[in-house]
């Protein structure tokens, strides 16, 4: 397994969390974990990242969503295709509380929304992050 494919496991625990409650959380993490563990090899160093990097954005989710209403302009929460949410939590948690590159992060988020999403939201993802950035530099 690789850091990309890691990042899309945790964009799809994100996604399945949006539609149960938060107690189902740690029971949704440790299902995608065992099937995942069952298929290929997974390092104990990326079974950590995939660990803290679901949680982290659990955990922030609050502040994660502050930045994104600010960021998208006239876009409410609701409005957001889950999917994309999704990849922006993601990529928000890492470009606050996290080492990675913001290059990294949000070229990661844009690879993913390729694959997942819309023809548009590579596009919608990049404006939203690049107005994240805009403002934390500010």
């Amino acid at each position: 397994m690789t850091r990309r494919s890691a990042r899309e496991l945790i964009m799809q625990m994100l996604y399945e969390g949006i539609f149960h409650e938060e107690q189902d959380f740690d029971r949704l993490y440790n299902e995608k974990m065992e099937m995942v563990k069952e298929t290929e090899y997974v390092s104990k160093g990326l079974v950590q990242f995939i660990q803290d990097t679901y949680y982290g954005v659990l955990n922030h989710k609050e502040v994660i969503d502050a930045a994104i209403i600010e960021s998208a302009t006239n876009w409410s929460i609701s409005r957001i295709a889950k999917v994309d949410l999704s990849i922006l939590r993601l990529a928000i948690y890492e470009l606050k509380y996290t080492d990675v590159p913001h290059k990294v992060a949000v070229n990661e988020a844009i690879e993913i929304a390729k694959l997942y999403s819309t023809e548009k939201s590579p596009k919608f993802i990049n404006g939203v992050l690049g107005s994240v950035l805009k403002k934390a530099e500010a």
